[in-house]
C-alpha cells in the first residue's frame, strides 16, 4: 500500500468516498458528507497510513498537538466518523479497532492520479538557482548550506505550503546576522518578533503581537485589521489602538474569558486569510526566551492543514532550551518526529571557512598559519572571529599592504580567551561618558529608547542624542532601530545593541548597587514615558521593580500581567504571574493587592482545572482569609468560592456566600447583584427548591433584561445572561411551564454562540441537553453532548468538566448501544466523584438508573436510586430527589411490596410538591395511577398534565398512554 508523506495534503478515493484535505472534503458518490473537523483530522491521519495501526497516543498528539485528551473523547471522535461513514464498529470495512491499543485504516485507497503528481511537484525541493539566493557576502562564509535550505522553505512558502524553520546555534554562531542577510534578499513581507530576556516570559504572545502590530502599521495594514475583526477578535482587542472605543467595548464583551484554545484558532483562521499572492514572513528571534503560549501557538501552526503563504523563522540557542526545560524543547522533538518543521544547525567556522572570511574582507588570500591560529584562538566562534580581527585592524597588528602580510603569531594575538572579555575591552575604549550611558542603557535590555535614557542618567535630551549617535559610529555593535511615537506625541529613538552579549557585558561591567538604582529609574522613567500605557509595559516593569528591591511595586505590576494574560486566555501564565507576584510580596503586601492576586491565581486556576479541583479551592479560600471586604476584588473572591462550593455539592456554603453578595450589592453595584440573584437562583434549583429557585431567577432575569447591555465585560467565569437563562429554564421546566423552558435555553444557546464564549457555550449546552434528557428526547441528547465533547477539545477546557457525558451515554443507551452507554455512564461518575464534582451526582443516579431499567438491569437500578437518595439527603436536598424517591416507589411495587410502595410515593409526591416540582410529581402520580397504586391521585394528575399541553415531550406522551389521559 502506498504511504503517504505527513507533507503533502492527503487526496484520495476509496470506495465510494472522495477525500481531498486540502479542500476540507468528504464526498459520497460526489455528494458532500458532514463531518466535525476534529473527525475530519482522525479520518486525515489514519488515511495516511492505511493498513497501520495508529496508536491512540499518537493520534491525540497528531489531531489536538500537546492538549491532553481523555480515550473515551477519542472514542467519541471515532464513532462519528464511522457514522459519517456508514461503517459498522463490528464489522468494519473502512476503519478498524485494536483493542486498547489504537485504529487502523483497512479501505483500499486509489490515489488520484493528478494529485499524486500534484503533490510530487509541490514535494520536492526546489531547485536553488544563482538568481534565488541572496548575493554572497564576506562574512556570511560557510553559511551557503544553511541559506539554500532557507531559500527552498520560502520557495515552499510562496506555493501555500506553510513552514515552520528553526535557526539553531550557541551565542555568536552568527544566527541573526544570516537571518538579517537573508531577509534582505528575500523580498518578502516581513514580520519580526522579539523575545526578550527580561520581559518575554512573562507577556503572552509578545513577539507575534509585535509582528501582527508591525503589519498592521504597514500601508495596506488595514485589510489584515478587518480581517482581525472578522476572525481574530481576540487578537485586535490586544492592539486597541487601531480600533475605536465602542469597537473595543463590543470587542471586549465578544472576547471575555477566551480561551487559549480560542487564540490559537482565531490565528490560525487569520493565517488562513492571508492573501493568496503576499506570502509573509514571520521572524521570531530569540526562542529560548519565548513565552509558553508563544510556543503552543507554534506548535499549532505546525500542526494545523491546509494552504498557507507564511514562514515562520525563529532563532534559538539549543542548550538554553535543555539547561531552563524550556516547553519549546518537547515540541522540536515532536516537530522533528513528524517532519513538520526544518532545522538549520549552524556550526563553527572551519578553517577554510575563516581563510575565506579573511580573503573577502582583504581581497587576498590570508598566510595558511595566521589562518590556523586563528581558528584556534577561537574556535571557529564567528562573532568572536569578527571581533578578534576588527580588534588586531584597530590596533595595527594585522596589516596587509602591497601584497604583503603582517599579521601577530598565536601567543600575540588578543589576551582575552572569550568574546566577553573581548567586548569588554572595546568598551573600555570608549569616553567614560558613552561607557556610562550605555551600561544605564543595557539595564532596559536588548533594545532602549532614548527619551527614558536621559531620564534615568538625568542628561538633556540633545546632549544624549549626540551622543548615542557618536556611539554607532565608533562601534559596529550599537545602531539605531527607528523611532516610537509615545503617550503626547513624544517621539522617541530607538536603539539595539546587535548581540545580547554586548548587553550583557555592560551590564555587568557596574556594582549591583548601581544597577539597582538604574532598574529603579528605568521603571519610574518607563512609567511617564508611557502615562496611560504603561499597562502594556508592565511585564518589563514588574522585573525592574523586582530588581530594583521593590517587590510590593513588582507585584502590582505582575497583577496586570496576569490580569492581561487571562484575556489572552493564557491561563498558565497568568497563574505563574499571579504566584510569582505572591512570592515576592510575601508578608508585605497590602490586603487588597493579595486579594487581587489570590483571586486572579483562583480564576486562572479554573481554566486550568474543574471548579472543585483543591487548588483551586485553596487559592480561594485564601483569598476569603483575608477578610478585605472592602478590597475592589472582594466580590469575586466571593463568586469564585461560590462556584468551587456550588460544584463540589456543599450547598450550606454555598448558600451563605451568594447571600454575602447579595448583601454588599446593596451598594449599588449592579454586575454583582445580577450575580448574586443568580447565585442564589442556582443554589436553591441545585437543592430542589424549586418555588425560591424561580423567585431568584426571576430577579435576576429581569436585571439583566434592564441593565445586560450597560454591565462592563468580564474576564469572570462566564456570560450572566447565559447563565440565567439556563437556570430559569430549567426552574420553569421544573414549575410546569414547557414551552417557556424550550425557549429560554434555545435563547442562552444563541446568545452563547454569538458571543463565542467557551464557558457559556459550555453551560448553555449543557442545561439543553438535561432539558431533552427529562423530556425523553434523545436523540437531540446525543446531538447536544456531542457538540459538548467538540467544545471541550476544540478550546482545550479540562476534560474532567464532562459531567454532562452521564447524559451522553444515557442517550447511548437509548440507540441501543447499550453496553457502551453504561460504561460512558459510570466512567463519567467515577470522575466527577474522583475530582470532588458532586453537585450533579444525584442527577447521574436519576438517569443512570433510568438506563439500567431500559437495558434489563433491575438490581444496577434499585442500586444507583438508593445511592442517589442517601447522597441527596447528605447534600440537604437535590433538583432530583423527588424524582429518585419516584423510582424507589416504582421499583417496590413492582416488586410486590405494596404498602412500601405506597409510603414511598406519598413520600415523593410530598417532596415534589412542597419544592414545587410539578414535574416530579407529575411522575411519580403517573407511575402511581399505571401501577394502580393508592397513592394515585387522577384529578391531581390532570391538572398537571395540562401545564404539558402541546409539549411535543416523549416522556409526557407517554405518560398520557400509560394512565389513559391521552
Amino acid at each position: 500500500m502506498t504511504e503517504l508523506t505527513d507533507s503533502e495534503p492527503l487526496r484520495t478515493h476509496f470506495g465510494p468516498f472522495r477525500l481531498d484535505e486540502a479542500e476540507a472534503l468528504l464526498e459520497r458518490d460526489g455528494q458532500p458528507v458532514e463531518v466535525p473537523p476534529r473527525a475530519f483530522q482522525v479520518l486525515c491521519e489514519l488515511a495516511r497510513r492505511p493498513g497501520q495501526l495508529v496508536a491512540k497516543d499518537a493520534l491525540i498528539d497528531a489531531v489536538w498537538g500537546h492538549h491532553h485528551l481523555n480515550e473515551s473523547a477519542l472514542k467519541n471522535i471515532v464513532s462519528q466518523l464511522r457514522q459519517a461513514l456508514g461503517d459498522d464498529a463490528r464489522e468494519p470495512r473502512i476503519i478498524q479497532t485494536a483493542s486498547r491499543r489504537g485504529y487502523r485504516f483497512i479501505a483500499t485507497l486509489a490515489q488520484d492520479v493528478a494529485a499524486r503528481a500534484n503533490a510530487a511537484t509541490n514535494s520536492a525541493t526546489p531547485p536553488v538557482t544563482a538568481g534565488a539566493l541572496p548575493a554572497p557576502d564576506p562574512t556570511l562564509v560557510g553559511r551557503e548550506r544553511a541559506l539554500a535550505k532557507m531559500s527552498a522553505a520560502w520557495a515552499a512558502a510562496q506555493r501555500q505550503q506553510r513552514q515552520l524553520v528553526f535557526v539553531l546555534g550557541e551565542a555568536g554562531t552568527g544566527k541573526s546576522t544570516l537571518v538579517e542577510h537573508f531577509v534582505a534578499a528575500s523580498g518578502a513581507l516581513v514580520a519580526f518578533g522579539q523575545c526578550i530576556e527580561h520581559y518575554g516570559s512573562g507577556e503572552p504572545y509578545m513577539p507575534i503581537l509585535e509582528a501582527l502590530n508591525t503589519l498592521c502599521r504597514l500601508p495596506d495594514g488595514n485589510h489584515l485589521i478587518r480581517s482581525m475583526r472578522e476572525v481574530a477578535p481576540t487578537w485586535l482587542l490586544q492592539m486597541p489602538w487601531f480600533v475605536s472605543d465602542e469597537d473595543r467595548r463590543q470587542l471586549q464583551r465578544e472576547a471575555a474569558g477566551a480561551t487559549q484554545d480560542r487564540m490559537l484558532r482565531e490565528f490560525g483562521e487569520l493565517v488562513d486569510r492571508m492573501p493568496r499572492e503576499a506570502s509573509v514572513l514571520l521572524v521570531l528571534e530569540d526562542l529560548h526566551w519565548c513565552d509558553h503560549a508563544t510556543v503552543q501557538l507554534l506548535g499549532y501552526l505546525a500542526h494545523r492543514r491546509g494552504p498557507a503563504g507564511l514562514m515562520v523563522l525563529g532563532t534559538l540557542r539549543p542548550t538554553e532550551l535543555v539547561l531552563e526545560e524550556h516547553p519549546l524543547g518537547s515540541l522540536r522533538q515532536q516537530l522533528r518526529a513528524r517532519r513538520l518543521s526544518v532545522e538549520i544547525d549552524l556550526e563553527s567556522l572551519s578553517e577554510a571557512d575563516i581563510g575565506a572570511l579573511l580573503a573577502a574582507r582583504f581581497d587576498d588570500e590570508a598566510p595558511e598559519a595566521f589562518v590556523r591560529s586563528l581558528h584556534a584562538h577561537t574556535s571557529g566562534l564567528p562573532l568572536f572571529v569578527v571581533n578578534v580581527v576588527d580588534e588586531l585592524v584597530s590596533d595595527g597588528t594585522l596589516v596587509r599592504q602591497e601584497g604583503r602580510w603582517r599579521f601577530p603569531d598565536a601567543a600575540a594575538l588578543p589576551v582575552p580567551r572569550d568574546v566577553h572579555a573581548l567586548i569588554e575591552t572595546q568598551i573600555a575604549r570608549l569616553p567614560a561618558e558613552h561607557q556610562r550611558a550605555l551600561a544605564a542603557a543595557s539595564v532596559s535590555g536588548v533594545e532602549f529608547l532614548d527619551g527614558p535614557l536621559g531620564e534615568v542618567l538625568g542628561m538633556p535630551a540633545d546632549r544624549l542624542q549626540v551622543l548615542l549617535e557618536d556611539a554607532t559610529r565608533r562601534v559596529s555593535w550599537l545602531h539605531s532601530a527607528g523611532v516610537r511615537s509615545l503617550e503626547g506625541g513624544r517621539i522617541c529613538t530607538r536603539y539595539a545593541f546587535a548581540h545580547t552579549m554586548y548587553r550583557h557585558v555592560l551590564y555587568q561591567r557596574h556594582a549591583q548597587a548601581q544597577r539597582l538604582q538604574w532598574h529603579r529609574q528605568w521603571a519610574a522613567a518607563l512609567g511617564v514615558a508611557y502615562g496611560s500605557s504603561a499597562g502594556e509595559m508592565a511585564s518589563e516593569l514588574a522585573l525592574h521593580f523586582e530588581r530594583g528591591q521593590l517587590p510590593v511595586a513588582a507585584a502590582e505590576q505582575l497583577s496586570i500581567v496576569a490580569t492581561r494574560a487571562l484575556e489572552r486566555g493564557a491561563a498558565v501564565e497568568a497563574r505563574a504571574a499571579a504566584q510569582h507576584g505572591l512570592l515576592l510580596g510575601t508578608g508585605q503586601l497590602t490586603k487588597a493587592l493579595e486579594l487581587e492576586l489570590r483571586v486572579l491565581e483562583g480564576v486562572a486556576l479554573t481554566r486550568l482545572h474543574v471548579l472543585a479541583h483543591p487548588q483551586v479551592a485553596k487559592a480561594f479560600s485564601q483569598a476569603l482569609a483575608l477578610q478585605a471586604e472592602s478590597a475592589p476584588a472582594w466580590p469575586r473572591a466571593l463568586q469564585g468560592a461560590w462556584w468551587v462550593h456550588y460544584a463540589r455539592g456543599e450547598l450550606d456554603e454555598a448558600r451563605s456566600l451568594a447571600s454575602q453578595m447579595l448583601a454588599l450589592a446593596d451598594t449599588g453595584d449592579t454586575a454583582l447583584r445580577l450575580a448574586a440573584h443568580n447565585a442564589l437562583g442556582i443554589v436553591n434549583l441545585l437543592s430542589g427548591d424549586i418555588s425560591r429557585a424561580r423567585d431568584e431567577l426571576e430577579s435576576a432575569f429581569e436585571l439583566h433584561a434592564r441593565e445586560g447591555m450597560h454591565l462592563p465585560p468580564t474576564h469572570y467565569v462566564q456570560d450572566p445572561g447565559v447563565e440565567v437563562a439556563c437556570g430559569l429554564a430549567l426552574a420553569c421546566w421544573f414549575a410546569g411551564e414547557p414551552q417557556r423552558a424550550r425557549n429560554l435555553a434555545r435563547q442562552a444557546a444563541q446568545r452563547a454562540a454569538t458571543s463565542h464564549h467557551a464557558l457559556s457555550e459550555l453551560t448553555a449546552l449543557s442545561a439543553q441537553a438535561i432539558l431533552h434528557a427529562l423530556a425523553r428526547e434523545f436523540d437531540t441528547v446525543h446531538q447536544l453532548t456531542e457538540r459538548l465533547y467538540t467544545l471541550i477539545r476544540d478550546h482545550g477546557l479540562p476534560p474532567e468538566r464532562s459531567d454532562f457525558a452521564w447524559l451522553h451515554g444515557h442517550s447511548l443507551v437509548a440507540r441501543g448501544q447499550v453496553a457502551e452507554g453504561l460504561q460512558e455512564m459510570r466512567e463519567a461518575a467515577n470522575s466527577a466523584e474522583e475530582f470532588g464534582m458532586r453537585s450533579g451526582l444525584c442527577g447521574f443516579h436519576h438517569h443512570h438508573a433510568q438506563a439500567c431499567l431500559e437495558a434489563g438491569q433491575t438490581a444496577r437500578a434499585r442500586a444507583s436510586i438508593e445511592e442517589g437518595i442517601a447522597l441527596g439527603e447528605r447534600l440537604g436536598g437535590h433538583t432530583v430527589l423527588p424524582g429518585l424517591l419516584a423510582q424507589r416507589a416504582e421499583m417496590l411495587a413492582v416488586a410486590g411490596e405494596q404498602d412500601a410502595a405506597t409510603a414511598a410515593f406519598h413520600k415523593a409526591i410530598a417532596c415534589a410538591r412542597q419544592r414545587g416540582s410539578a414535574f416530579f410529581e407529575l411522575l411519580a402520580l403517573a407511575a402511581a395511577q399505571r401501577l394502580r397504586n393508592p397513592a394515585g391521585d387522577p384529578a391531581r394528575l390532570r391538572e398537571l398534565l395540562a401545564l404539558y399541553d402541546g409539549d411535543p415531550s416523549p416522556g409526557i406522551a407517554a405518560i398520557r398512554d400509560a394512565t389513559g389521559q391521552a
